[in-house]
């Protein structure tokens, strides 16, 4: 089994273990919950388990008693392993394809609209044409800017992207992750931390004069640090305030590498605790990134071969007040655990050995009812170091080791530890000392990678094209990195919210063989998807910067309206039903844990108040159903089969909850109703990876348009829509950009694109807006449509039989027919004070103007 299913696997087992040594009461705690009572005497709650050693724990333990006595919580860690039962994936296979396609290169001069088209380049209409699709750089603020413009306004065909998609999960995720952390995590983490070092206090004076004495110290000012970055008003015990404060403003100064003021011998980066993302600019979330980053990153290690280095108990102190720690019947261990527990369901399992895992070994060690004065028992204390080999190894380098190897040795413990991901450990197995020599080392990744990894033959190219696989060993490294990803069971990638977004890229990148349009067979379209997939991956990264590991190289109902205009769903069912997946499991797995009320209110203003986390997982359950109509859309598509007006209008409207909201009180503050909300800016970045004082940053700009060329009814059409622009630069570590930064150098000077870009993006052009004229739409007519004449007949000879007037609304029930130099259409009179029912009029982009369903 590989590390990464490993992790996985044993994540349950290792947790109810945990468990067992404390009390299972699990009433919901609140932030106003009194501190713990210590007692520093008190027996250890422990386990009805006999356990032999810890591997035999990991293999083999079992309860001797029925789940169902452990009490729900118990009962809920046993079962979370593994897919939802309730949420299934939808598969899809390309041997039922029968649509049929054009052949290219494509003859534009036969397309029903090349008006739109106008504003290209020679290059890029001559590339449309070879390739049927081309995307202009044109950088537009949002993918529903581009389809309430090209549908809507205008009536013209458009083409829902994956990137719309991913987008839209992104946007959905990243507020439902504010949310969680605002009304849930950040109060319930300051809760237990309040407690855990109320506990460790109680010890101190116990342990005066004893040889844990600075241990305990050392923990209750690793604890202070702690509630002082979650709570800034947080009181310091007067022996610590010192020494709290050189470590808070060291974390504050933020000057990259540096060794610890407060931990010796522990080396951080402290860059890293710069607020990003959706945490930057807001003074709670603020607070709770960098109380978040403490408790992920500071590693106390047990083995260091540096000169005088002498491994620290504080951790075991700490392990021991978190598993003793009451509050009334909720013990601060439970709390601990469904925390740690809901995050390895959303992200994954943690990188490094925590208190889980330490206090298994304690009890085989100390035995299960031992208290903080055993822990000063130096015989016992090295007991525990002989037996240190049996606790995990991190699998990615952040401790800054010289070599991967020494990875091995860097068994230790973080409270909440950062946590695995399988594209992290795919770049830290692609830089130095892995690949490249120490004349030539490799020493940040590429999001390409990634890409490569899971299958992308453009990705490959693009990594050739640049020199990256000359490393030394990079070939060797990257066959037998991509022989373990597609080894990877499916029931593995679906085991968190995380890989299974990762699990939906396949599909995006594999080679579009059976009968697929033919844009999407040609070489264009593999460098497509590959920005589409590396869009997401940097938006992914960016919703998930605070808990995933970053990789360090080793060695440093109104007024008549239009039907929906033509609409297409990019033709890759498999992706939609992925993101379908995602979406719903996300909604499942958060309410059968018990997220969906709100614990602490959330600030006025923040997005989709007052209904809080419950309203924004209602909105993720039903992006889920929406993923799942558009792989089947998709799948009609492909079949052949025409799509009716439903499917068009889901084509065609709003996507994810934080979409349609915005949307809907844009439309409501019309009429002065509601706050004014505004659409998060697309773009984004986040950081992926570090070497010496650099950090690899990647992002994603604006929206870039794309035209493909479409069958219809006509013929051909040319279809419009939004693809992600994608982005990776180099920042030094003291320096990392936040969005609001990111936003502030794309508008004054925006980082060079990756080249291979140009395989499918050309430079220049400009989106034309034309109104599309069609039989059975309606318009308004416009003030620069006054006395519009309207005729018996299709000519300028016929009689005049009305004059049409600004803000009557009319609908074409036949036409077009071309006379007198003009195109007419028969217009049917739907309002205003004319008394005949129909006539003909003039076609003009002026005098018109669609109405559509707002």
């Amino acid at each position: 089994m590989g590390n990464f299913a490993m992790k996985r696997t044993l994540l349950g087992t290792i947790i109810l273990i945990f468990l067992l040594g404390c009390q299972s009461a699990t009433p919901k705690p609140t932030p106003l919950m009194p501190k713990a009572t210590a007692s520093p005497t008190a027996p250890l709650i422990t386990a009805t388990l006999e356990i032999q050693s810890f591997e035999e724990s990991i293999a083999t333990v079992q309860p001797t008693a029925p789940v169902e006595s452990l009490g729900d919580y118990g009962a809920f860690i046993v079962d979370t392993a593994g897919p939802f039962a309730d949420v299934q994936l939808t598969s899809w296979k390309t041997g039922a394809s029968v649509e049929e396609d054009y052949e290219l290169p494509v003859d534009l001069t036969q397309v029903t609209n090349p008006e739109v088209i106008a504003g290209l380049s020679e290059a890029q209409l001559e590339f449309l044409a070879n390739n049927g699709f081309v995307v202009i750089h044109s950088q537009e603020a949002q993918f529903s800017d581009i389809r309430e413009r090209v549908s809507k306004l205008y009536g013209q065909p458009y083409f829902r992207t994956t990137d719309e998609a991913y987008h839209a999960l992104h946007l959905a995720f990243d507020e439902l992750l504010k949310a969680l952390e605002k009304e849930h995590l950040r109060p319930r983490m300051l809760w237990l931390v309040q407690n855990v070092l109320a506990e460790v206090n109680s010890y101190r004076p116990v342990l005066e004069g004893s040889s844990i004495e600075a241990d305990t110290q050392l923990a209750a000012a690793y604890l202070s640090v702690a509630e002082k970055l979650f709570d800034p008003q947080a009181d310091v015990d007067p022996d610590l305030e010192e020494i709290v404060s050189q470590q808070i403003d060291q974390i504050m100064a933020g000057e990259g590498r540096e060794f610890s003021v407060l931990i010796n011998g522990f080396e951080d980066d402290y860059g890293a605790y710069k607020p990003v993302g959706h945490y930057a600019g807001d003074e709670a979330l603020e607070n709770y990134f960098r109380g978040m980053t403490w408790l992920g990153r500071v590693h106390f290690n047990l083995v260091d071969e540096r000169e005088g280095f002498t491994p620290s108990r504080a951790p075991l102190i700490i392990t021991l007040a978190l598993r003793r720690a009451l509050v009334g019947e909720q013990t601060v261990a439970n709390e601990w655990g469904q925390i740690h527990e809901a995050l390895s369901f959303l992200v994954g399992p943690s990188d490094d050995g925590g208190p889980v895992e330490y206090a298994v070994l304690m009890d085989e060690v100390y035995g299960r009812s031992a208290t903080v004065t055993d822990l000063a028992d130096d015989d016992l204390w090295s007991a525990f170091l002989a037996r240190s080999e049996q606790l995990p190894a991190p699998q990615i380098n952040s401790t800054f080791v010289d070599f991967l190897e020494e990875l091995e040795e860097q068994r230790g413990w973080r409270l909440m530890g950062q946590r695995f991901t399988l594209d992290a450990f795919i770049l830290q197995n692609l830089v130095f000392n892995k690949v490249g020599t120490f004349e030539n080392k490799r020493q940040l990744p590429s999001g390409l990678d990634v890409m490569a990894a899971f299958g992308s033959d453009a990705a490959h190219n693009a990594l050739v094209a640049a020199g990256e696989t000359a490393y030394f060993h990079y070939p060797e490294q990257m066959e037998i990195l991509q022989q373990a990803v597609q080894s990877q069971p499916e029931n593995e990638w679906l085991n968190t919210s995380y890989s299974a977004w990762l699990y939906a890229f396949f599909p995006q990148l594999a080679r579009a063989e059976g009968r697929y349009p033919a844009y999407m067979g040609t070489e264009a379209w593999a460098y497509k998807d590959l920005n589409s997939a590396l869009g997401s991956w940097a938006e992914l990264k960016h919703d998930t910067a605070l808990y995933t590991k970053m990789p360090e190289f080793a060695g440093g109902g109104g007024p008549p309206s239009s039907g929906p205009a033509p609409a297409y769903v990019e033709a890759n069912p498999e992706v939609f039903y992925r993101l379908a997946y995602v979406a719903s499991t996300i909604a499942a797995g958060l309410t059968e844990r018990g997220m969906t009320f709100t614990l602490a209110e959330p600030d006025p203003g923040d997005f989709d108040y007052p209904q809080g986390v419950g309203k924004l997982i209602s909105g993720m359950e039903q992006l889920g159903e929406d993923f799942q109509r558009l792989g089947d859309i998709a799948a009609k598509q492909l079949a052949g089969v025409p799509l009716d007006e439903e499917d068009l209008a889901t084509i065609q409207s709003c996507l994810g909850p934080v979409e349609c909201q915005v949307l809907y009180m844009q439309k409501m503050n019309e009429f002065g109703v509601g706050p004014e909300q505004e659409m998060p800016p697309v773009p984004v970045v986040a950081a992926v990876a570090g070497a010496e004082q650099e950090v690899l940053q990647v992002g994603v700009g604006g929206v870039d348009r794309i035209y493909i060329v479409v069958p219809s009814e006509a013929g051909l059409d040319i279809a419009q829509g939004g693809v992600f622009s994608y982005y990776e630069f180099t920042q030094p570590r003291s320096n990392r950009l936040t969005d609001e930064q990111w936003r502030e150098r794309l508008a004054a000077a925006p980082p060079s694109g990756p080249g291979w870009v140009t395989k499918f993006r050309l430079n220049g052009g400009e989106p034309v807006d034309h109104l599309a004229f069609r039989v059975g739409d309606v318009y308004l007519i416009t003030e620069e449509g006054e006395n519009l004449n309207l005729r018996e007949g299709p000519s300028t000879s016929e009689m005049i039989i009305a004059r049409l007037q600004p803000g009557e609304y009319v609908e074409i029930i036949d036409g077009p027919v071309s006379a007198d130099g003009y195109t007419w259409w028969r217009l049917n009179l739907l309002t205003g004070s004319n008394t005949v029912d129909e006539g003909w009029a003039v076609e003009d982009q002026e005098w018109y103007e669609r109405a559509w369903g707002q």
